[in-house]
């Protein structure tokens, strides 16, 4: 590691500075992106990168012919006085015959990891920005960076508590954690809320698939009933032509099997459909009942674990505040169990839903051909009945 800047060896040196540490793990797919379309591969740098704030610069080993280095060196600067605004600069660089290549930067505002303990900070890779880029080329790659504070008075952790938490009693800690129970409490009912809702919309559309489905059903019984006429008028116009068209009348058959066979086919399906459903519905209810099962076996459980009430030293009894933090786990559990029903049935409505669509699809794509395989044969009788009329 190499360091540049004047009288910060001093500074480094004092324990009770607070010190900006940042771990520079190394880099992931960190090339010049423009590189990456060619026929002989993307080009593999000579990376090294450099670190600054203010006057003082670090700057890292150089790993040849790379796109994956991996450094593992850790730099500190001295923020005791430094300004919240500040920004520690971490360029990445190609090291070259002449003259260098930016590759892309990371730009660490100091603001952001003042108060995070280096002991407990946890390494996040950080995209490369280059402005002379565009969109189309592509990112630079990133860089795998653990940051923290190390000396001087830390007011928190990442963990987000007070150092002094440990100086609170049962009762305090039950009484931070009732507040954050509540707002999760509250976010789930709400959440119970909207997915009923969701429900509540899935199925109304579902009914009125079903209706459309109906009303399509209708309208491949009227073609039906349009090609069955169109049979017996062809018949008919048949007779009038000629005496062989009658002799040809009284040898063929007059009803409509293709009728009889769909007919027969919609309550076949519409059978199996409602087995299907009765199906679902009996697994439904089992897998309800084997849930309120565990929920009574788990708020038994529970009711265990509370401590007996006793005198407390704030004039309320001892537990109280355990108990009310239980209560309010075991109706959030409660909902979340419903939240997970509601999602299964909204699951199934959306099965549903596709399976109706296919459905209408089908039976659209089937009316479709009734109505273009009818449409000459309209325009032939009437042609024939013309000529009919004209002779």
């Amino acid at each position: 590691m190499s360091w540049f800047g004047f009288g910060a060896q001093e500074e480094e040196d004092d324990p009770t500075r607070r010190k900006l540490v940042i771990e520079l793990y190394g880099g992931r797919d960190v090339t010049d992106p423009r590189t990456k379309n060619r026929k002989e591969g993307p080009q593999f740098c000579d990376l090294y990168c450099k670190l600054r704030l203010g006057k003082l610069q670090f700057q890292t080993e150089v790993i040849k012919r790379a796109m994956n280095p991996i450094w593992q060196q850790t730099f500190s600067f001295d923020i005791e006085e430094v300004s919240d605004a500040a920004v520690v600069e971490v360029t990445c660089l190609h090291s070259g015959t002449i003259s260098d290549q930016f590759l892309g930067e990371v730009r660490i505002p100091i603001c952001d990891h003042r108060d995070v303990s280096f002991e407990f900070a946890v390494q996040h890779w950080f995209p490369l920005y280059n402005p002379k880029l565009k969109k189309k080329d592509g990112s630079p790659g990133e860089l795998g960076m653990r940051i923290g504070v190390e000396g001087g008075p830390l007011a928190m952790s990442n963990t987000g508590y007070d150092v002094d938490m440990d100086d609170r009693d049962a009762e305090e800690i039950y009484e931070e954690a009732n507040a954050v129970a509540a707002d999760a409490n509250a976010s789930a009912h709400r959440a119970l809320r909207m997915a009923e809702q969701t429900r509540e919309i899935g199925s109304n559309t579902v009914i009125k698939l079903r209706e459309q489905g109906a009303q399509i059903g209708r309208m491949q019984s009227d073609m039906d009933t349009v090609n069955n006429n169109m049979r017996q008028s062809e018949r008919k116009l048949r007779s009038i032509e000629s005496v062989w068209g009658t002799m040809a009348n009284t040898v063929t058959s007059t009803t409509n099997k293709r009728h009889k066979k769909k007919a027969q086919q919609d309550r076949k399906v519409m059978k199996n459909r409602k087995k299907a459903e009765k199906k679902n519905r009996k697994i439904k209810e089992k897998q309800w009942e084997e849930r309120k099962h565990a929920d009574r076996y788990n708020s038994k459980a529970r009711d265990h674990m509370i401590e007996p009430a006793n005198p407390g030293r704030r004039g309320f009894e001892q537990g109280s505040q355990e108990e009310q933090f239980f209560t309010t786990i075991d109706d959030t559990d409660k909902v979340v169990d419903q939240i997970s029903c509601v999602l299964d049935d909204i699951k199934n409505i959306a099965l549903d839903t596709g399976l109706e669509i296919q459905e209408h699809n089908e039976r659209l794509d089937a009316l479709a051909y009734d109505v273009n395989k009818a449409a000459p044969r309209m325009d032939s009788a009437i042609k024939r009945s013309r000529a009919i009329l004209k002779g």
